[in-house]
């Protein structure tokens, strides 16, 4: 599992992931990633690369949302594979973690869901 990290206007960070969200990527990059997003109210989660998770996975993601949302602000996903939102769906996180298809609207639905 690789992660990078863009900070873009309007404090929003983007977290680029690239790999399998399975018990080995989530071990790979759980410090740099909840660090990263415990620093921003808003940030989005390209996923356009992630092609597996793994329940440890959606741990990190779900925790890290509702860490964030406790601060008020927002983390949401974009570019989610048909496989990856078929896990979502089914382990019933689809809810507890919007996705978008385009960067774009991930972007203003940060934007739209959390302060300045």
């Amino acid at each position: 599992m690789d992660m990078s990290v863009e900070k873009l206007p309007d404090e929003v960070t983007r977290i680029v992931l690239a790999g399998s969200l399975d018990i080995k990527g989530a071990a790979a990059v759980e410090v740099p990633f909840t660090t990263v997003a415990g620093k921003s109210s808003r940030v989005v989660v390209d996923c356009t690369a992630v092609d597996f998770v793994a329940s440890i996975g959606l741990r990190l993601l779900v925790g890290t949302a509702r860490t964030i949302s406790r601060r008020g602000g927002k983390l949401v996903l974009c570019g989610v594979t048909p496989p990856v939102a078929k896990i979502l769906t089914v382990a019933g996180m689809d809810g507890l973690l919007p996705s978008f298809a385009s960067s774009d609207a991930a972007l203003a639905a940060v934007k739209a869901g959390a302060p300045g």
